[in-house]
C-alpha cells in the first residue's frame, strides 16, 4: 500500500470493486467525449471487460476514503500495442484515469510515479505505456516526467499510439529531459539569441534576428507527430533544477529513406561546459535510430563556427 496526500493511499484492487472501476472508465471516457479528446468512448467498458482484468493483469486503485478516485493496471506482455519491441521482461501499463473530483491535483502523476517503482519492486526492467499520437500536450506531459519516446504504433483505422518507457538510469546530477517544445518556451529561444550572429550559429539562415513568437510559431507549425512530421523539436530541461537549458530538432525526416538530420542545438550559457549539448545528441540519436528506425542522421555545422 502507497499513501499519498492526507487521506488517498493506492492498493492492490479485488473483483469486488468491479462496479467502482466500471463507473470511473465511464466518467473518465464521457470527460474525454466533452473535451475532444479521441482515446477512450463511454460504450466501450463493461463489466466482464473488467472481471477480465483481474485475471491477466494487476489492478491498481487509489481510494480516498473508501472511495475509488484513480486505477492503473500493469500486465506483463502487450504484443497487440509494442509489436515486435515486445518484451515480456517489462511492466506495461494500461487504463490510467482519475476521477473528476480529484483532477488536475497531481494524482495521476502520483500514480505513473508509482507504477514505476512498482514495476521495479516485481522484478521488471522499467515500465512501459502507450498513448494517443495526435495529442502532443499529453505526449509532452509524459516526456517531462521523465519517459522516452520508443516508437509509434498503427493501431488501424487511422488510430496511432505514441509507446514511452521508463528504464533505470546512472546517477547523473547533470541529466536532462527531452520534450517537445511548446509556446512557453519561446521566451527562452528568445533569450538566447543575442545577437544576429548567435543565432545564426545555432540556427542557421531560416531564423531572423530578433527572433519573434511569429517566426517560432511558424517553426512549429506542424511539428512533433513523430509518424508523419518533417521536424521534431525539442527542449532540453534539467531535471534536478527543472530549468529549460537548451534545444535540439530534428529537421528533413525522411522515412522513405531513413534519414533525418539534427540541427539547431543550443544550449543556456549558464549551464555550458558541462557536457549537456553530449547528453541532448545521445538521446537524439536513441531517437532517431531506436525509436524512429532511421538509417541515417546527418548533423552540419557552419565552418564559422569553432565553439
Amino acid at each position: 500500500m502507497e499513501a499519498w496526500g492526507n487521506t488517498i493511499r493506492i492498493v492492490r484492487g479485488e473483483p469486488d470493486r468491479t462496479g467502482d472501476i466500471l463507473r470511473l472508465l465511464q466518467e473518465a471516457a464521457n470527460w474525454m467525449e466533452r473535451n475532444g479528446i479521441k482515446q477512450w468512448i463511454p460504450g466501450q467498458f463493461n463489466e466482464n471487460d473488467i472481471t477480465g482484468y483481474f485475471a491477466d493483469r494487476h489492478v491498481y486503485l487509489a481510494i480516498d476514503d473508501e472511495a475509488v478516485v484513480g486505477m492503473f493496471t500493469l500486465q506483463f506482455s502487450d504484443p497487440q500495442y509494442w509489436g515486435s519491441k515486445n518484451d515480456e521482461s517489462y511492466a506495461y501499463l494500461h487504463r490510467l484515469a482519475v476521477a473528476g473530483s480529484h483532477r488536475s491535483q497531481g494524482l495521476g502523476q502520483h500514480m505513473l510515479k508509482y507504477a514505476v517503482v512498482r514495476a521495479k519492486e516485481l522484478g521488471c526492467r522499467g515500465l512501459r505505456f502507450d498513448t494517443v499520437a495526435h495529442n502532443i500536450k499529453l505526449n509532452r506531459y509524459y516526456q517531462s516526467m521523465g519517459f522516452h519516446y520508443m516508437g509509434t504504433n498503427d493501431m488501424g483505422n487511422g488510430r496511432l499510439v505514441n509507446l514511452y518507457e521508463h528504464f533505470e538510469e546512472q546517477p547523473d546530477s547533470d541529466r536532462l529531459i527531452l520534450r517537445f517544445i511548446s509556446e512557453s518556451d519561446f521566451e527562452h529561444l528568445k533569450r538566447w539569441s543575442v545577437s544576429p550572429e548567435y543565432l545564426k550559429q545555432w540556427a542557421g539562415p531560416s531564423l531572423t534576428y530578433p527572433l519573434d513568437d511569429d517566426q517560432l510559431t511558424k517553426y512549429l507549425d506542424g511539428a512533433n507527430h513523430p509518424a508523419y512530421s518533417d521536424r521534431l523539436i525539442f527542449c532540453a530541461v534539467h531535471e534536478a533544477t527543472q530549468q529549460v537549458v537548451g534545444h535540439i530538432s530534428f529537421s528533413a525526416i525522411d522515412r522513405s529513406n531513413r534519414s533525418a538530420r539534427i540541427g539547431r542545438v543550443v544550449v543556456d550559457t549558464d549551464y555550458q561546459g558541462r557536457g549537456l549539448g553530449t547528453r541532448m545528441m545521445n538521446e537524439m540519436l536513441r531517437i532517431g535510430f531506436e525509436s524512429l528506425d532511421m538509417h541515417r542522421i546527418s548533423l552540419g555545422a557552419f565552418a564559422f563556427n569553432t565553439v
